[in-house]
């Protein structure tokens, strides 16, 4: 099912015309792509920070592309419309309504839709500030769209926490890691990813002293944090994959500045990846809130089978009220609980003991 806000946005295509850009992020997944690339007469650019959205809409002919949110290729004062579905980090909103009112040209619409919930009514109070607008957002059932017109262009930027800056983050291993807004949990070492990195010792030492693991896939990456600390344990060969055109980036700077000789590659939950790994390790976003995301927890369940080499093993960690051991009983024959810590504990998976 896509999301209300988008569709309300793909619905305003059809009466655009001039130089329309899509800024899409992970609201967009399931969009209504074939209505987004027919719609209407507009010349339309879409530009996305996952990778499987950018996918989808390339496979519809949409000129695409995939970065986190970096416009600078793109010229200044040369769209007459900005579409954007506010994000669920307002970082990532202020950055893309600053850079909107570089691209748009005077008197182009910026065009928002979000809930009430998410602060759609004070971006639009903000951009119409920084827009010299006077834009009031229309409610339309439980969202809104607001179409601000930029009338100015020397006013202060919205505080957007210098988005497209790596920065440095605490770690508990002390590494120099670097990290940035845009990704999950992007200045702090989440508690289950330091559980998953305690117990990592141990899980090395379960295949034996004998046969001990030597390529290691960390699935669902984020910054790097899992895979820069598994490399002290000496893999011969460290992989790393997000969606994340952010996460991507900063694991990428975090591979070359630790000297990790691994690998970072974009994909879907592993999508791009065809080799089997004797060990994989996966911190991933199951949930929000209490609320289960029951097709991700099948997305990498199955990758993580299909990826998994026939001796290998997969140690993931989640919240305790996940019964993750259930639903990886469909994909695993072994399955077994190796450690808890607060709210988080630790599953392993195997096709073998």
């Amino acid at each position: 099912m896509s999301d209300p806000s988008v569709e309300l946005l793909a619905q305003q295509l059809h009466d655009l015309t001039g130089n329309c850009l899509i800024v899409a992020d992970e609201n967009w997944d399931n969009a209504p792509w074939t209505t987004i690339a027919q719609s209407g007469h507009a010349q339309r650019i879409l530009r996305s920070n996952r990778y499987e959205i950018a996918q989808a809409a390339a496979g519809v002919g949409l000129s695409t592309e995939f970065n986190d949110f970096d416009f600078s290729d793109l010229e200044a004062a040369s769209f007459d419309t900005v579409l954007f579905r506010v994000s669920k980090e307002r970082a990532v909103s202020h950055h893309i309504i600053n850079q909107a009112s570089v691209l748009l040209k005077p008197g182009g619409t910026l065009m928002l839709t979000g809930e009430k919930t998410e602060g759609l009514k004070t971006y639009t109070r903000h951009a119409s500030k920084l827009f010299g607008d006077s834009c009031q957002p229309q409610k339309l059932g439980n969202y809104y769209l607001s179409r601000l017109a930029k009338f100015s262009d020397n006013q202060a930027p919205l505080e957007d926490k210098n988005y497209l800056a790596l920065r440095p983050i605490a770690s508990p291993e002390n590494l120099p890691l670097q990290s940035k807004p845009g990704i999950f949990g992007w200045n702090k070492i989440d508690q289950g990813s330091a559980l998953l990195i305690n117990q990592l010792p141990q899980f090395v030492q379960s295949f034996g002293g004998d046969n001990p693991p030597q390529s290691l896939l960390d699935l669902g990456c984020g910054y790097g944090f899992l895979s820069c600390a598994a490399a002290q344990l000496n893999f011969a060969q460290i992989t790393a994959t997000d969606n994340n055109a952010a996460a991507l980036r900063a694991c990428q700077t975090n591979f070359e500045a630790l000297e990790i000789d691994g690998r970072v590659i974009a994909g879907d939950a592993g999508s791009q990846i065809e080799e089997r790994f004797d060990a994989i390790i996966c911190n991933p976003p199951f949930h929000q809130g209490f609320n289960i995301d029951s097709q991700l927890t099948e997305k990498f369940l199955s990758a993580s089978k299909r990826l998994l080499a026939p001796r290998g093993r997969v140690l993931f960690v989640v919240n305790n009220f996940i019964a993750l051991e259930k639903k990886a009983q469909d994909y695993f024959p072994r399955i077994r609980e190796v450690a808890r810590s607060g709210s988080f504990k630790l599953i392993m998976a195997s096709f073998k003991d």
